[in-house]
């Protein structure tokens, strides 16, 4: 670990050194599937990545490095961080978050277009298809069964449905299903 920077911050009464870290982990990691190889080089000063996207010519690189110049698609930019999550067919799933919710965000990779970005922290890859559970409502506590203990536990509440998403076709469609969620 190497210091970047440092700050003071009084905590409770006690002035307290506060300092960024950064690690070897800042190299790129390298994703690939039969149809594209993937780059993904963190920010070294924000969270979340950037990703170099390439078509398939042949086999993976050997060499896990960012060229920008090179990709065919260059996903992420300073301020959004968005994370790996999978790599399905033309289809590079994501997520965005600096905290305990996130957005769930898929890449159409033979358009360079986002064909999906909601609020959404769970998922499922499964036979082409990407099951998601979206955030889409305040729970109310005739809405939530958890409602009351949720709050009792510093918790919010909302209501989550299920959808799916075709890989191939990108249509979205909703199963019926729906739950209540803890949120912070």
């Amino acid at each position: 670990m190497v210091v970047t920077g440092s700050f003071l911050a009084m905590v409770a009464g006690w002035t307290m050194l506060c300092v960024t870290l950064s690690s070897a982990s800042m190299a790129p990691q390298c994703h690939s599937n039969e149809a594209f190889h993937v780059v993904a080089l963190p920010y070294p000063d924000d969270a979340g990545n950037r990703f170099a996207v390439s078509r398939q010519t042949g086999e993976a690189p050997a060499d896990c490095v960012f060229d920008e110049a090179k990709a065919d698609v260059v996903i992420g930019q300073a301020g959004d961080p968005l994370w790996f999550g999978d790599l399905s067919g033309s289809s590079l799933v994501l997520s965005r978050s600096t905290g305990p919710q996130g957005d769930l965000v898929v890449y159409d990779l033979d358009s360079g277009k986002a064909v999906l970005d909601v609020p959404s922290d769970e998922y499922e890859l499964k036979g082409g298809r990407l099951f998601f559970w979206q955030r889409v409502a305040q729970a109310t506590p005739e809405t939530c069964a958890s409602f009351a203990e949720n709050e009792a536990n510093g918790l919010g509440s909302v209501i989550a449905v299920l959808k799916t998403l075709d890989l191939k076709t990108k249509a979205i469609s909703e199963t019926g299903e729906s739950k209540c969620v803890a949120v912070q």
